[in-house]
């Protein structure tokens, strides 16, 4: 029993014990399937860095792409999505990297440890290592940016990144961003993220690289980021961050390149960024710095290998500090305003490849030191400008536009270009234009076998272009334009195979050279050229020709734009040879057989030579082979007719330009086949017949210039078809009829010259509607009608009415240079003009400055009255004659020609003066006076006339003016106005005189340099007194001026004073041997008895020189100074000055400053001498001669001088002073 139980119990503990096991093993089983369900929760849980990244993704607001699709939360972790890397042990995000241009194409490359840090150098050293011109820096805004992160990216050149997909982000950058705690790497580049820097990214210790470039961040860039120890490339280009560049970026200790170009950061370079040793890679550009450039910033060991501070305000010299960088290759500090000269230290640069400091406002000579620069590439000295405005002018991607090639001053160097420069044995672009250069262009070409780029434009190199140049075979693009180069060219230096070839605006001769059968030696490098000209001039694969043709009216300096494509084999070709002495005919071959072919728009100039012969029609095979053809042979001696039949297929024809020429013939109706045809210059010539009727289908004409010419007929009614048509100008031919209602239809007409010819009838009303009229000029024809329509001409101004007129007098622009110019005189309109047309004149222009007139005046405008009235029924007896005649006064075409009295080194024709004047354009006119306008002109590159239009009708007919003007020209004094030449004919009359930039002494003396000193003042004086002597007393026949005033004295460089205008006088009127009987002169100026008896004697001259003297010592006007009138409301400056001598108060006629500069004792003798040259009486003023000479008038020392003054006699006693005194200062 007790067995039984035993064993019973044991069967029960046994029950008990496997019980207890199952519960424990299926406790293990629970525990097991839980832990195992906790591991797939956070299996599947995205990682933290993930989550940071999507809180990225939430501030992107546009993405067009779909780039960041797939980043989601169904991974558990972000390795795999696009621009993402992660470590392949950690997962841990270690770069982010999103290229809005390649957004769709970013690779996924798995886990990575990030770049590698030599890649800095690698990608530095590589731009300049290879060619230097292929940079990619060029798709930068600034044209100036750093390395990325990955040098692929870095060598991909404009035009691959051009082709990629653009796919940018827009939105702003997280916060959040800063918690990727491993991130190594942060490249969001491209895209267009705005908001601010965030600050959190200063957390990020292992970064290496920062690379935000090519965004819209904004604000300050923050000083936390100098808490990134680690960081090796920064690049924040092209963003709009403004503030300084904080100090704390020199706690970035490993920081190899410091990219911030293209923002608009203020205030100073840190000099403690010198400190960075390490630095390799240091860009500014395009900022808004200022002050000097820290020499602290190149210490003893300093590594930069690509320094640029371009275009920013930097001011003071160029450190010579700059010479320690030994391992330098790029150094760019153009556009800014640097003074002083180049550091003869930067010779020490060994490994210097680019080097560029146009436009700043450097100076002295260029140091030859620059030679030792052995591996020097690319030296860039100066920039070359022209106008800043732009239009579009012709079809397509052809533009006109006046391009400036940088801002701010050019550099304006002294002496030769150091020879050394020119056997560096890599040089490949050498650019100095306007560069302030001489000396004989150099002769010697030995090492130039790299050189492609050569231009040294606008300067004053002398002699000859030697055969040695030939030797430069890889040169494409060579500009010596607007020197003073002389000789033949040398045959073996070819255009025909440069893109660029440009030898216009010097004076060389003979026959053009290098036109035959030449085969060219290699194809034209077509990216590798454009790459250079992005580099060196900026404008981003934009070439640029100067046109050298000018519209009729306005001579600017035009450029011909192509859009390049670098996906494409063509490029534009330009080659000039204009304004030269070139003779012989027109070569048949153009282009070099190598070069043709990659010929996208040819652009070819010859004119202002003296070429001859006929133009071949195998002059236009190249229409097959080009886009666009443009061509210029204006102004030579060309003759024979026009080959339409081939101009008549040459579809790619857009400018033809043939003006100045002896071209005869009629315009065939070929022309109006030239649907390309923008620009059709044929003026000047001797063409006949009548205008084709299919002008209208010219779609694209825009500039239609056919003046001077024997055309006739009536105007036909297609022309109003050529919608595009901007100028118009059919001036000085034969044309008749009435206008056709149609020109109504040309919305885009600017300017319309239908001047001298034999139009009648009305004039169509739908014309004045025409907004878009700028200048008309009607002139000369018979039209007929009332002008009532110009009350739609909304800034047409008159400046003076003819009462009871058939005949409108003339109109011009007011002082505040009104829009719109119309002239419409000469012809047969009914009543008077609209009040609403003259509405506009400024207040008070026909008011008298004097509010009340003394007895003097009142005879003098009594005179005048009774002279005008003369004048007026002369006038109508003369418009009566015309009447009867009609044509009597547009004299019929003619060669015109310019007498020259002086050998000058270049063409000087009719048609080159009228075109420099821009057909005598406001915006050349200088002055205006009563014989006439004063045009400013420029003959040649740096050789400026002033040109002065005479009023016709004021002066004698065209055999007596020849006569005294011959006269006229034989005069020659130092201190009189050159007269170089001028042309006299019925219908036009003008006089060339030499050009003087600091104006005239007008306009000195009441502006702000009216500050002169006294040596200035009596040197004036001086100088004009010996001028005036000179016309008085050695001139035979003897010459009085008549009209001495200020605005006729003019000031060279040196303010030395010359005395214009001198002489024209005499053109009035007949001339006699002491005085003259007619009226010139300005009011406030003329002598009374002048004023009074209209008998002019030398003494007349004398009291306006008086005049003259005292406006010189007090800076006061003649007539109408405010310091007069606490006197009385009809002083003038000589009564202001004696009254004030009689009150003892002398001092107070002298300018602020002048007196205190003393001495005083000469300041009272020079004002003495002023009123005693100003007196009434004839026989106490001292002639002009007695005023240099310092000789007393009678030989009566201590002689009181009477001086009347509005009626009132005052005796001034002069302190016993004699006039050889009086006279002595000078």
């Amino acid at each position: 029993m007790t067995c039984a139980t035993n064993r019973v119990v044991g069967e029960t503990r046994t029950v008990r014990l496997g019980s207890t096991a199952t519960q424990k093993s299926s406790a293990c089983c629970l525990v097991y399937l839980v832990f195992l369900v906790t591991l797939l929760d956070l299996g599947l849980a995205l990682s933290s860095d993930g989550l940071h990244l999507l809180s990225f993704k939430r501030g992107i607001t546009l993405d067009t792409c779909n780039v960041l699709a797939d980043w989601n939360e169904t991974h558990s972790h972000p390795c795999n999505w696009r621009g993402v890397t992660c470590d392949a042990n950690s997962l841990r995000v270690v770069s982010l990297n999103i290229d809005g241009r390649q957004a769709g194409l970013v690779e996924r490359n798995g886990a990575s440890s990030g770049p590698d840090l030599t890649e800095v150098e690698a990608t530095a050293s590589s731009v300049v290592n290879g060619s230097v011109l292929s940079s990619p820096l060029v798709s930068s805004r600034d044209g100036s940016g750093p390395p990325n992160s990955s040098l692929r990216q870095v060598l991909s050149t404009p035009g691959e990144a051009g082709n990629s997909v653009r796919c940018p982000l827009s939105g702003t950058l997280s916060p959040e961003i800063g918690n990727l705690s491993e991130l190594r790497t942060l490249s969001i580049i491209y895209n267009k993220i705005t908001g601010e820097v965030p600050r959190e990214l200063a957390k990020l210790e292992f970064l290496h690289t920062l690379d935000l470039q090519s965004n819209s961040l904004n604000g300050r860039l923050p000083r936390e980021l100098g808490q990134l120890r680690e960081l090796r490339v920064l690049n924040l280009n092209n963003n709009v961050l403004k503030g300084h560049i904080p100090r704390e970026l020199t706690f970035c200790r490993k920081l190899r390149s410091l990219s911030l170009a293209g923002n608009e950061l203020t205030g100073t370079v840190p000099p403690s960024l010198g400190s960075l040793q390490q630095l390799e890679w240091l860009g500014l550009s395009s900022n808004q710095l200022a002050g000097t450039i820290p020499s602290e910033l190149t210490p003893l060991r300093c590594k930069l290998i690509f320094l640029d501070l371009s275009r920013n305000g930097f001011t003071g010299s160029i450190p010579s500090e700059l010479g320690n960088c030994g391992r330098l290759r790029w150094l760019s500090l153009n556009s800014n305003s640097l003074s002083g000269s180049i550091p003869p230290e930067l010779g020490r640069l060994s490994s210097l490849k680019y080097l560029q400091v146009a436009v700043n406002q450097l100076s002295g000579h260029i140091p030859p030191q620059l030679a030792r620069c052995q591996r020097l590439e690319v030296l860039v000295l100066s920039g070359q400008s022209a106008s800043r405005s732009s239009r579009k002018d012709a079809p397509g991607s052809w533009t006109r536009r006046s391009v400036r090639l940088g801002s701010g001053e050019n550099n304006r160097f002294e002496g030769r270009l150091p020879e050394g420069l020119i056997f560096l044995p890599v040089m490949r672009v050498l650019w100095a234009p306007r560069a302030g250069l001489l000396g004989t262009f150099p002769r010697v070409w030995g090492a130039c076998s790299n050189l492609e780029i050569l231009n040294l434009a606008q300067n004053a190199f002398t002699g000859e272009v030697h055969e040695g140049l030939s030797r430069c075979k890889k040169l494409i693009y060579l500009d010596v334009s607007s020197n003073q180069l002389s000789g033949s060219f040398p045959p073996r230096v070819s255009g025909r195979c440069m893109v660029v070839f440009n030898v216009s605006r010097n004076m060389f001769s003979g026959r053009l050279p290098g036109l035959s059968s030449l085969e060219c030696a290699k194809p034209m490098p077509v990216k590798d050229f454009y790459n250079h000209i992005t580099w060196s001039l900026l404008l981003r694969h934009t070439l640029n020709r100067e046109a050298l043709s000018c519209t009729h009216h306005r001579c600017t300096l035009l450029w011909a734009t192509h859009n390049y494509s670098p996906t494409s084999c063509k490029t534009d070709v330009v080659h000039d040879w204009s304004f030269n002495q070139f003779a012989g005919t027109i070569p048949l071959s153009l282009l070099g057989t190598g070069i043709s072919e990659c010929v996208s728009t040819y652009s070819l100039s010859m004119a202002g030579n003296q070429l001859t012969g006929t133009i071949s029609p195998h002059l236009f095979d190249v229409c097959d082979k080009v886009r666009g053809f443009a061509v210029d042979f204006s102004v030579n001696k060309l003759t024979g007719l026009l080959p339409s039949a081939v101009l008549g297929k040459c579809a790619s024809l857009v400018e033809f330009l043939a003006a100045g020429n002896d071209f005869t013939g009629e315009l065939s109706a070929e022309f109006g086949e030239l649907k390309n045809l923008a620009r059709l210059d044929l003026s000047n010539n001797h063409l006949q017949g009548n205008l084709p009727s299919n002008l209208g289908k010219m779609e694209s004409l825009k500039v239609l210039l056919l003046a001077q010419n024997e055309l006739c007929g009536s105007l036909p009614t297609s022309l109003g078809h050529a919608r595009s048509l901007q100028v118009l100008d059919l001036s000085h031919n034969a044309f008749s009829g009435t206008l056709p209602e149609e020109l109504s239809s040309l919305r885009q007409l600017q300017k319309l010259y239908l001047n001298h010819n034999r139009f009648d009838g009305l004039i169509p009303a739908g014309l004045c509607s025409l907004s878009s009229l700028v200048e008309v000029n009607l002139s000369c024809n018979t039209f007929s009608g009332s002008v009532t329509w110009l009350r739609n001409m909304d800034s047409v101004t008159f400046t003076r009415r003819v009462g009871g007129n058939p005949m409108i007098q003339g109109c011009e622009v007011t002082s505040e240079l009104s829009r719109r110019l119309l002239q419409s005189t000469m012809n047969n309109y009914l009543g008077g003009v609209p009040p609403d047309s003259v509405s506009q004149m400024p207040p008070g222009f026909f008011e008298v400055q004097n509010r009340r007139l003394s007895s003097i005046l009142i005879a003098a405008i009594t005179s005048g009255c009774a002279i005008a009235l003369v004048l007026l029924v002369l006038g109508i007896l003369f418009q009566c004659t015309r009447q009867r005649s009609p044509t009597s006064h547009c004299p019929t075409p003619g060669r015109k020609e310019v007498v020259t009295f002086m050998t000058i080194h270049c063409q000087m024709t009719y048609e080159s003066v009228v075109r420099a004047t821009g057909n005598f354009s406001i915006d050349n006119l200088i002055g205006n006076g009563g014989f006439g306008a004063t045009y400013k002109a420029e003959l040649r590159p740096g050789f400026l006339v002033a040109v002065k239009r005479l009023a016709i009708g004021r002066f004698q007919g065209v055999q007596q003016f020849d006569t005294e003007i011959r006269t006229l020209g034989r005069i020659r004094h130092p201190n009189l106005v050159t007269l170089i030449g001028y042309h006299a004919s019925q219908d036009e009359m003008f006089l060339i005189y030499n050009y003087f930039p600091q104006g005239n002494l007008e306009t000195l003396i009441h502006s702000e340099r009216g500050d002169m000193d006294w040596h200035t003042r009596h040197s004036i004086a001086l100088r004009i007194a010996e001028a005036l002597a000179y016309l008085h007393d050695e001139c035979v026949p003897r010459v009085l001026h008549r009209d001495i005033k200020p605005s006729n004295i003019l000031l060279d460089d040196n303010l030395n004073a010359h005395l214009s205008d001198f002489g024209l006088a005499r053109l009035l009127g007949t001339s006699e041997t002491h005085a003259t009987t007619d009226v010139a002169g300005t009011f406030g100026y003329v002598a009374p008895e002048y004023a009074m008896t209209c008998r002019v004697t030398d003494k007349a001259d004398v009291y306006s020189y008086g005049v003259v003297l005292l406006e010189l010592l007090s800076n006061k006007r003649a007539l109408g100074d405010p310091s007069f009138f606490e006197f009385g409301d009809s002083f003038n400056i000589v009564s202001w000055a004696c009254l004030l001598i009689r009150q003892e108060r002398a001092h107070e006629v002298f300018t602020v400053g002048l007196w205190e500069q003393g001495p005083e004792d000469t300041l009272l003798e020079t004002l003495k001498l002023a009123v005693l040259c100003t007196v009434d009486s004839l026989s106490i003023r001292p002639s002009m001669k007695q005023v240099v000479n310092g000789n007393s008038p009678r030989g009566q020392p201590g002689r009181r001088i009477d001086i009347v003054l509005e009626n009132s006699l005052f005796v001034l006693d002069l302190l016993n002073v004699t006039f050889e005194d009086a006279s002595s200062f000078f």
